[in-house]
């Protein structure tokens, strides 16, 4: 990792990424898969990561009132090459539509963007790592060891 890559991971995350959504009454930060995606490419480059599918597993399906409900287990990887390193992570993905293929579409797709935002939290505040921190926006990591006296020198 060059000292540009290190320091853009360390940065707080900038509040025009995170997005907002409801649950259960309560308000939650995240970042959308797309955006996880451009700063992926961002910090490492078109050609320096990569997202594997491990496995999509069926885990219900149902049809209720003309609509179908489907959800999927998925587990997937994200690699980076540079770094000789990966993430593997899963997490299920469901929707509920009228057309049979498109829920099952749409279940696997939230599981896979779902599994790789959980995946590249790993990487820190830049992928989402502070919003765990009751939405927090500033760097979590602040410094890792293992680049501590290379990230100073120039």
């Amino acid at each position: 990792m060059n000292k540009q890559q290190y320091e853009q991971l360390l940065k707080p995350l900038n509040e025009r990424r995170v997005a907002q959504r409801t649950q259960a009454g309560r308000q939650f930060s995240y970042l959308e898969a797309w955006d996880v995606k451009a700063h992926l490419i961002r910090i490492f480059g078109f050609g320096g990561w990569s997202w594997d599918v491990l496995s999509t597993d069926l885990m219900f399906e149902d049809l209720k009132d003309g609509k179908w409900n489907v959800g999927y287990k998925v587990l997937g990887r994200l690699r980076l090459e540079s770094l000789y390193c990966s993430y593997t992570e899963a997490a299920v993905g469901s929707a509920t539509l009228p057309q049979r293929g498109e829920a099952h579409d749409m279940a696997i797709k939230t599981g896979e963007s779902d599994a790789l935002k959980r995946a590249a939290i790993n990487l820190g505040t830049q992928f989402g790592l502070s919003l765990y921190n009751n939405g927090s926006l500033a760097d979590v990591v602040g410094r890792t060891l293992d680049m501590e006296g290379e990230a100073s020198d120039d």
